[in-house]
């Protein structure tokens, strides 16, 4: 079972490797690479990273589906969020 303090310290682990992963997206956007290329290549290394955790890649790939079941959940309640990586914010 994991306690409010664990989750705590995930949640802030997590947030701070999507911020890291959201500026390099940004940097890769100015250096010309499109979106969609962007976003490729960060599930291709989502799929990496996942496989790394879990071993088999099928079972990565599924590990990956639970994820975003989990963020469409959010995102359907509300409480989801986005981030806009064009040079207008």
């Amino acid at each position: 079972m994991v306690t409010g303090d664990q989750e705590n310290i995930s949640v802030q682990a997590i947030e701070l490797c999507r911020d890291l992963n959201r500026k390099a997206a940004a940097e890769c956007y100015r250096r010309g690479i499109s979106l969609e290329d962007v976003s490729v290549a960060a599930l291709y290394s989502s799929f990496d990273i996942a496989q790394r955790f879990k071993g088999d890649p099928f079972a990565a790939v599924e590990w990956l589906r639970t994820g975003i079941d989990l963020m469409e959940r959010q995102l359907m309640a509300g409480t989801g969020n986005s981030v806009d990586l064009s040079p207008h914010r």
